[in-house]
């Protein structure tokens, strides 16, 4: 064991010598134009996520239903599954900055040779280690060990992204549904009157005080209606398939009656505060995932620059020969042998240098994808802003639509009844009224989508230290 020490100790020195050189260029982040707080939609705070941020709408099914997609959806366990390979080719690289030390070991039993007069020896035994070292004088190794960190790095951060998609999807699709239930039930309301107020039209019609204009104007508005129904449940049926599927329920999952179907008021949408502040950088894992690409696509040149310049490997030898296999261990038996090569190109025709032009330009790809993304992020920020402010608006108007409607209605009723219009005036406000009732839903679904959308620009509560230490 001495002596292994003796070989292997001057190889680490070695090593840890010829480990200083690296030909990647110097990483530094690309400059970018953040802009001033004050360019956005007046707010007075920076926003504050958290990392629950769905639990701020106070709805438990809905809590339920991400946590069971947290643990349940393909896609997020795909991309978690990523990440364990980028953690193991991580740790393959970085394996291949130490020595490989190996042992071997050998019997043989020879047959006696007397016309080649060889001694009587039938047995031949041996045990050895035998170590391996490419000494990374150009920084290769340690090139690639940092290559595959970085990609670790981004594929993690990739994850995350997946992840705060996903949450965000489940919110969307669960207020979706929500949604179409209460359309749903405005269609049934609204059917039911349409049917009682034709049946009253014929009845009038048989009886000669309407005329037959009136009364297919009372029937096309219920046809109308009803088609209008057969579309919804179709699209709410659409809905809640989809959001089964996301959940990551299996076949028989996805046919459970699980999901509210009963007409409910939808939550209020959250209040956030939220200017544009620069630490977005710090606050989006696609950003960090851009930046985490780049920096592999930096190690990568100074891997491709490496086979500019010759390898050096060392080898090593330490064990024992003996033909008795009781005595193999034994001070009289050891050798050992050390050696190296030397291996390096003459002429390659120019592969070395079309792969370092193309480590330079696969660099230049991440630099414009690492500025896209950033320019991504600031648009679906400002547009985020806007749309939650102006949802807002859109529905107290539509809120104010809906009670001029039904009170125009009322008066359209009492002037037909009197006299003084005809039927079509209070068909028309009755179609209009439908309408914009439908509409109102799906405002009120437009402004938990824009406060979703924002919770989702600003990164959902990721949070850069915790995915660093994990």
């Amino acid at each position: 064991m001495f002596k292994i020490f003796k070989i292997c100790f001057p190889l680490a020195i070695l090593a840890i010598l010829g480990s200083g050189c690296s030909l990647s260029p110097k990483y530094a982040q690309p400059q970018t134009n953040l802009p001033d707080s004050q360019e956005a939609i007046q707010s007075a705070q920076e926003i504050a996520i958290s990392q629950k941020w769905w639990e701020e709408f106070g709805d438990e099914t809905l809590n339920r239903f991400v946590e069971e997609a947290l643990q349940n959806n393909y896609d997020l366990l795909v991309a978690m599954q990523r990440v364990e390979q980028a953690r193991s080719q991580w740790s393959y690289a970085r394996s291949d900055r130490y020595p490989n030390i190996q042992a071997q070991g050998g019997a043989t039993k020879n047959r006696k040779n007397l016309a080649q007069n060889q001694p009587d020896n039938y047995n031949n035994f041996s045990l050895s280690a035998v170590l391996s070292f490419e000494l990374d004088l150009w920084g290769r190794a340690r090139d690639a060990d940092r290559r595959a960190l970085a990609q670790l790095f981004a594929v993690k951060a990739n994850r995350d992204m997946v992840r705060l998609s996903l949450v965000s999807n489940v919110a969307e699709s669960y207020f979706g549904i929500l949604t179409l239930n209460n359309q749903v039930q405005i269609s049934k309301n609204t059917l039911k009157s349409r049917e009682e107020n034709y049946e009253y039209r014929k009845k009038e019609f048989d009886v000669g005080k309407i005329s037959e204009i009136d009364m297919q104007q009372a029937k096309s508005e219920m046809a109308s209606v009803r088609a209008q129904l057969q579309s919804l449940l179709m699209e709410q049926n659409a809905a809640q398939s989809a959001f089964l599927i996301l959940l990551g329920r299996d076949g028989a999952g996805v046919f459970a009656n699980e999901i509210p179907t009963q007409p409910q008021d939808l939550p209020n949408s959250p209040m956030i505060e939220a200017g544009l502040p620069s630490s977005i950088l710090e606050k989006r894992p696609d950003i960090e995932a851009a930046e985490q690409n780049l920096k592999a696509a930096n190690f990568n040149i100074g891997i491709a620059r490496s086979a500019y310049f010759p390898t050096i490997s060392l080898t090593g030898l330490f064990g024992y020969v003996s033909p008795q296999l009781n005595e193999l261990v034994n001070t009289s038996n050891s050798t050992w042998n050390f050696g190296g090569n030397f291996v390096g190109n003459l002429i390659d025709f120019g592969r070395t240098s079309s792969n370092v032009d193309l480590a330079k330009s696969q660099y230049e790809e991440m630099i414009l994808n690492y500025g896209q993304t950033l320019r991504t992020a600031f648009g679906e920020v400002r547009e985020s802003l806007f749309n939650y402010q102006m949802t807002g608006e859109k529905l107290s108007s539509l809120d104010e639509q809906v009670l001029a409607l039904k009170r125009t209605l009322e008066l359209a009723n009492l002037r037909y009844g009197e006299g003084y219009t005809n039927y079509l005036e209070v068909l028309s406000t009755q179609s209009s009224l439908f309408s914009v009732e439908l509409s109102q839903q799906s405002a009120k679904l437009e402004t938990l989508s824009a406060a979703i959308s924002l919770y989702k620009a600003f990164g959902g509560g990721w949070d850069k230290e915790k995915y660093q230490e994990e």
